[in-house]
C-alpha cells in the first residue's frame, strides 16, 4: 500500500541519514548536521503520511455525512437494515486506515521531531487498542463484542410467574431490569439474578468468550509493545498504575459510601424481612441492583429521609412550559450560549438536526451527534420527560465539544482521554436538574427546594450515583487484572465476588463456586473500549469535579454560605465557567488530559472532592441516623465462593 511503501523507502533513507542512532530524549538543541538532517527528514516523513491519512479521513467523513443526509430524505425512509452494509463497510476503512497509519508512524521517534503538536499526534496515532490487531483477530475481537452484547438483549430467561409455560422469555435488558424496579417479592429479585446467569452461561458459554476476549486483547498490546496488558486498555491516559488512582478515588469516598450501605442494608432487612442475611455485613446484590434502578422511582424498597416531604413533580409541567422536544433541544443548547460558547443557528436545526425515526424510539432512546467536518449534526431523542432534558444538556456539550474540535488536525480532534467529554456533559447533566436551573425554566415556582426536601433529592441522587462508582471500578479492575494474570482462570469468580466485597459490600443471594461466572450485564457492557467502565468512572468522578469548579468560577457555589450550597448550584450565564469549558474544549487532545483539566479545577488527579461536598449534607444526616438507629458501617471480609 502507499503508506507503507512510502515508509519503508524513507525510513531507507533514514537508516543511510544514521538517523537510527539518536539518542532518545526532548528534541536536542544542537544536533549535528547528519542528525538534524535526519530529524528533519522524519518530519516530513511524518507530516506527508498524517496529510494522506487526513484525505483518507475526509472521504470516510464525507460518507458518514451522506448516511445522516439520508436518514429522513423524503420517500426514502431510513433503514437501519439498508445502511448495515454502508456503515459495516465505513467500519472497515477506518480500521484499515488506523492499522495502516499506526504501522507507518511507529517508525518514528517520537521525541526527535521539532513540532510539539506533531510530536502529539505521532505518539497517539501510532499505538491502537482493538485496531492494533490483525483483520481476522480484529474481526473476531467485533464479534465476541456483539456475542457479549446478546447476553444484555437476547430474551433467555422464563417470566418468573409462568416458568411452566415460557413462550415469551425475557432479556436482561430491559425486560428483568424493568421487572426488578417493580417487584416486591426478593424471591422474584434471586429467580432472575440466577437464572439469567445460568442461561448465558449454558456450556460455559460465557466465561469461555470472555477468556477469548481477553486473549485477544493481550494480542492487542503486543502490537504497541506492552509487557503488561492493562497499559494498552487504559492507553489514552498515559499514565503509570492508573488503576491505583482510580482506586484511590474510591477509597476517598468509601466513608460516605459506607454510611449510605448502612443505611440501605437496614431498609433491606425490613422490606424482606424474612430472608435470611449475612452476618458480614453485605448487601444481596440482586437486592442491591434493584435499589440502583429505583433511584428515581416513585416507590422504592427505601424509606427516603422524609417521606412525608415529596419531591415535587415536573413531568406536567415541563409538558406545558417546553411543549416539544424541539424546544427542549434549543433550551438545551440556550444553556451552553449562555456561557459564550457557539450559537447553534436556525439552518443547523433545519439541515443537521434529524428527529429519530417512530421505530427507533426504544425505552431509553438516547440522542446521537455526528461528526463529520467541517459540520457536525444531531439526531434526537423525541421524548419529552425530565430524564430527557437533562441527558439533552450532556448532548448538547458532545455538540459543542466536536464544533470546536474539527477545527484541529485529524488524530488531535478527539477528547484527551475517553470519559473527558462525557465528564464535561455530566456537569451540564447536573446543573440542569437543579432546582435553581428548573425555576429558570419556569417548572419549579421556588429556585430551591424545602430543607426535607433537599434531602430527599440528595438521598435519591446518592443512591443513583454512590452506589454506581464502586461497581465501574470493579468492573474494569477484574477486566484489567485477568488481562495482566494476577487473577487466573481458575479463581475468576471467586476473584469477583472478593473484589464485590472488598468494594463494595456485596454478596451473591447464594453460595457460589468456579462452575459459575457471576459479572453483571454492565460489565459486558464495559468490555468495549470505546465504552468502557473506567470511561464511565471518569465521566462521574471528574464530572463532578468539572461542576465544582464551574460553580465556584461562577460564583453559584459558596462554600459554607447555605444560600449558595454545591448541591443547588446552576453555572447558567457564567462567562467565566464558559471561558474555563470553551478553552478545554479548543484543546481536544492536543494536550495531556492532567493540563487540560487542570485549566478548570486547578488539580491534576482524579479527587472524590466534588462528589463529598455535592453530598456533605446527606453524609452529614447519614452519619447521625445511622446513629440513632445504632447502625455500625462497613462490613467484614467473607467471601461467599469456593474454589471448588
Amino acid at each position: 500500500m502507499w503508506l507503507q511503501w512510502h515508509g519503508s523507502v524513507l525510513l531507507r533513507l533514514l537508516v543511510v541519514a544514521g538517523s537510527l542512532t539518536l539518542a532518545a530524549g526532548s528534541p536536542p538543541r544542537n544536533l549535528t548536521r547528519g542528525a538534524a538532517m535526519a530529524a528533519k527528514n522524519y518530519e516530513e516523513y511524518a507530516k506527508n503520511t498524517l496529510e494522506f491519512a487526513t484525505q483518507r479521513m475526509r472521504n470516510i467523513w464525507s460518507r458518514r455525512r451522506d448516511i445522516f443526509l439520508s436518514l429522513t430524505v423524503k420517500g426514502r425512509p431510513y433503514s437501519a437494515v439498508n445502511q448495515a452494509p454502508l456503515k459495516q463497510e465505513i467500519e472497515l476503512d477506518n480500521y484499515r486506515l488506523a492499522y495502516e497509519l499506526a504501522a507507518n508512524l511507529s517508525v518514528v521517534p517520537v521525541r526527535q521531531l521539532q513540532d510539539p503538536l506533531l510530536r502529539r499526534r505521532v505518539q497517539r496515532l501510532s499505538k491502537l487498542q482493538l485496531h492494533g490487531l490483525r483483520r481476522s483477530d480484529f474481526d473476531q475481537s467485533r464479534e465476541l463484542l456483539h456475542t457479549m452484547q446478546t447476553f444484555i438483549s437476547g430474551r433467555s430467561v422464563c417470566h418468573a410467574h409462568h416458568q411452566d409455560d415460557c413462550q415469551q422469555s425475557l432479556a436482561m435488558y430491559p425486560h428483568i431490569m424493568n421487572q426488578a424496579v417493580r417487584s416486591q417479592r426478593v424471591e422474584e429479585l434471586e429467580y432472575y439474578w440466577l437464572k439469567w446467569r445460568m442461561a448465558i452461561n449454558d456450556k460455559n458459554t460465557a466465561k469461555a468468550t470472555f477468556i477469548d476476549y481477553v486473549r485477544l486483547l493481550r494480542i492487542a498490546a503486543t502490537y504497541n509493545g506492552h509487557v503488561t496488558p492493562s497499559r494498552t486498555w487504559y492507553l489514552y491516559y498515559d499514565t503509570e498504575n492508573f488503576q491505583r488512582e482510580l482506586e484511590d478515588v474510591v477509597w476517598e469516598v468509601m466513608p460516605l459510601y459506607r454510611e449510605l450501605h448502612a443505611y440501605l442494608r437496614k431498609q433491606a432487612i425490613l422490606t424482606y424481612p424474612h430472608r435470611n442475611y449475612e452476618e458480614d455485613g453485605s448487601i444481596s446484590a440482586p437486592v442491591l441492583d434493584q435499589m440502583i434502578g429505583q433511584a428515581w422511582y416513585p416507590h422504592p424498597i427505601f424509606r427516603v429521609p422524609f417521606p412525608n416531604s415529596q419531591l415535587p413533580s415536573v413531568h406536567q409541567r415541563l409538558e406545558q412550559v417546553l411543549v416539544t422536544s424541539l424546544k427542549i433541544n434549543k433550551k438545551a443548547a440556550e444553556f451552553f450560549e449562555s456561557l459564550g460558547l457557539n450559537h447553534m443557528s436556525d439552518g443547523f436545526y433545519e439541515k443537521y438536526s434529524r428527529r429519530m425515526n417512530d421505530d427507533e424510539l426504544s425505552t431509553d432512546c438516547k440522542s446521537v451527534v455526528y461528526y463529520f467536518p467541517p459540520e457536525v449534526a444531531l439526531r434526537y431523542c423525541p421524548k419529552l420527560d425530565y430524564k430527557k432534558m437533562m441527558q439533552m444538556h450532556a448532548t448538547m456539550s458532545d455538540l459543542q465539544y466536536n464544533i470546536y474540535k474539527k477545527e484541529l488536525p485529524f488524530g488531535l480532534d478527539t477528547e484527551p482521554c475517553p470519559g473527558f467529554g462525557s465528564a464535561m456533559g455530566e456537569a451540564a447533566i447536573i446543573a440542569s436538574g437543579t432546582p435553581r436551573h428548573l425555576h429558570r425554566l419556569h417548572i419549579l415556582l421556588n429556585e430551591s427546594l424545602n430543607h426535607d426536601q433537599s434531602m430527599n433529592r440528595l438521598f435519591r441522587m446518592g443512591v443513583h450515583t454512590l452506589l454506581a462508582v464502586p461497581q465501574y471500578f470493579i468492573n474494569d479492575k477484574f477486566l484489567v487484572d485477568v488481562m495482566d494474570g494476577r487473577i487466573n482462570v481458575q479463581d475468576y469468580n471467586c476473584a469477583y465476588w472478593r473484589l464485590q466485597n472488598k468494594y463494595a459490600g456485596v454478596a451473591p443471594p447464594k453460595m457460589r463456586n468456579e462452575k459459575s461466572f457471576d459479572p453483571d450485564f454492565k460489565f459486558y457492557r464495559g468490555l468495549s473500549p470505546e465504552r468502557s467502565s473506567t470511561m464511565k468512572f471518569i465521566s462521574e468522578v471528574l464530572g463532578f469535579q468539572f461542576y465544582r469548579a464551574f460553580c465556584l468560577a461562577s460564583g453559584q457555589y459558596q462554600p459554607g454560605n447555605p444560600e449558595y450550597p454545591l448541591h443547588n448550584c446552576d453555572f447558567y450565564g457564567s462567562t467565566e465557567a464558559g471561558k474555563m469549558l470553551r478553552e478545554m474544549m479548543q484543546l481536544g487532545a492536543t494536550k495531556h488530559w492532567r493540563d487540560i483539566m487542570e485549566i478548570a479545577t486547578g488539580e491534576r488527579k482524579l479527587s472524590g472532592r466534588g462528589i463529598l461536598e455535592y453530598f456533605g449534607p446527606l453524609f452529614t444526616w447519614l452519619k447521625e441516623e445511622n446513629k440513632r438507629l445504632d447502625l455500625e458501617p462497613g462490613w467484614d471480609s467473607s467471601t461467599m465462593c469456593r474454589n471448588d
